[in-house]
C-alpha cells in the first residue's frame, strides 16, 4: 500500500528511497526535491561545503557521483559527475 508524505509535518525528515553519502562513508538524511538528468537538489539539516563530493543513491537506480554546486540553508544543489560511464 502507498502511503503519500506530502508535508514535513506528516513524514520524517529523511527519505527512504534516497540516501546520501560523504566521502568519509557517513550517511546524510535526506528529502529529494527535484531530480533532473544533470543533477538534483535536496533537503538536509547538515551543511556540505561548495566542491564537496558526494555519493546520492536513488532507490532502484543506483548510487551516482555528484558534486555540490551550492547549499542554502537546508537546501542542496548537486550537479552529477559527468565522467561516470552508464
Amino acid at each position: 500500500m502507498h502511503q503519500s508524505k506530502l508535508t514535513p509535518e506528516h513524514a520524517d525528515y529523511a527519505d527512504p528511497q534516497v540516501r546520501v553519502s560523504r566521502l568519509d562513508g557517513s550517511e546524510v538524511a535526506v528529502r529529494l526535491r527535484l531530480l533532473g538528468y544533470d543533477g538534483c537538489e535536496f533537503d538536509s539539516e547538515e551543511r556540505f561545503a561548495p566542491s564537496e563530493q558526494i555519493s546520492i543513491d536513488i532507490y532502484r537506480m543506483g548510487a551516482i557521483r555528484a558534486r555540490v554546486v551550492s547549499c542554502q540553508e537546508t537546501i542542496v544543489e548537486a550537479e552529477f559527475v559527468k565522467d561516470c560511464p552508464v
